[in-house]
Formats: structure tokens, C-alpha cells, sequence
């Protein structure tokens, strides 16, 4: 898979070598999230962070990740901050709020709306939950850390075995 301005819209777009190279980036990436090193890889960048369903944990951990990297968050959270509550369809908004943002992570109540928006966006979009769909960030997450917990117990083979179903 190509990373580089790609949607991160379901975990089905992903073969295993494709998680596979997102774990590696994410245990190199581990000395920047514990504060032991810094960088400013995402000087000038700007996440848009669009909730508009309840969220306290995605939220925040997607701005602070991009935080933690030197960039800079812009937040609309819930339907009544936004120009959708006065009528302007999820193109409409995709197209306005991407044009002021570099990437951008969304959280949405319908199925499939994500999926919608980032049709019309001119920049990546992250599925921060869309729905009853999915959540791939989540699922990720959590796939992660059950390699990690695995690997430190067998150092290696573990998430290999897991992914063979073994």
C-alpha cells in the first residue's frame, strides 16, 4: 500500500505487510511518544480534528500524537460548531475544511459518512469511527498491542503465530 496521501478509511484496505511496516514505524516512533526524544517532523502541519460524536480518548490522542510530532491541531467537535448544523452537506464542509488542513481525522454517528467525506476531500482522512462501520484506528491500536504483549513474552514468534492463527 501506498501511505504517503492515502485514506485510512477501513482495516480491509490493509494486507498484512502493510500493518506489518506501520508496527515497525510505530516502535521506532516509541521514543517520541514516551517524550524521551523529541522531533518536529510536522513543523507547519495542521491535523483537523472533526468529532461530531462524542470522543475523549481518540480525540486527544490524535492531537497529541500530531502535538508530539511539532504540529498543530484545529478542532471542531459536535454538529452545533459546524456549518452542517446550518445545512451544508459532509462534500461541502470536505471540500472548505480541506483546503485548511494537511490531514484530517474524523469522527461520525452514520455509517459510511467518513467514507463520504473523504470522497470530497483534497487531503488524507483517518476513520476515527463512523458509526456501527468501523474504526480502524482503534482496531489497529489494538492489534498492536497484542503483538507487543506477545512479542515480549516470546520475543518473535508470538505475532507471527497470531497472525497465522496459531
Amino acid at each position: 500500500m501506498q501511505f504517503a496521501g492515502s485514506h485510512i478509511l477501513s482495516v480491509s484496505q490493509f494486507e498484512r505487510a502493510d500493518v506489518e511496516q506501520l508496527f515497525t514505524v510505530a516502535d521506532t516512533m516509541r521514543p517520541y511518544a514516551h517524550r524521551e526524544r523529541m522531533t518536529r517532523v510536522l513543523d507547519g502541519a495542521i491535523l483537523g480534528s472533526m468529532f461530531f460524536e462524542p470522543s475523549t480518548r481518540t480525540r486527544i490522542s490524535f492531537g497529541s500524537a500530531f502535538n508530539l510530532l511539532g504540529g498543530e491541531v484545529r478542532e471542531t467537535t459536535g454538529f452545533e460548531h459546524s456549518a452542517i448544523a446550518k445545512g451544508e452537506s459532509l462534500y461541502d464542509t470536505a471540500r472548505v475544511l480541506s483546503g485548511y488542513s494537511d490531514i484530517i481525522v474524523m469522527r461520525h454517528p452514520e455509517d459510511g459518512s467518513v467514507s463520504e467525506f473523504a470522497a470530497a476531500s483534497r487531503v488524507p482522512v483517518i476513520n476515527g469511527g463512523d458509526g456501527a462501520n468501523e474504526h480502524p484506528s482503534q482496531a489497529l491500536l489494538d492489534l498492536y498491542t497484542i503483538r507487543s504483549e506477545l512479542v515480549g513474552r516470546e520475543r518473535g514468534s508470538g505475532w507471527a503465530a497470531y497472525c497465522d492463527g496459531g
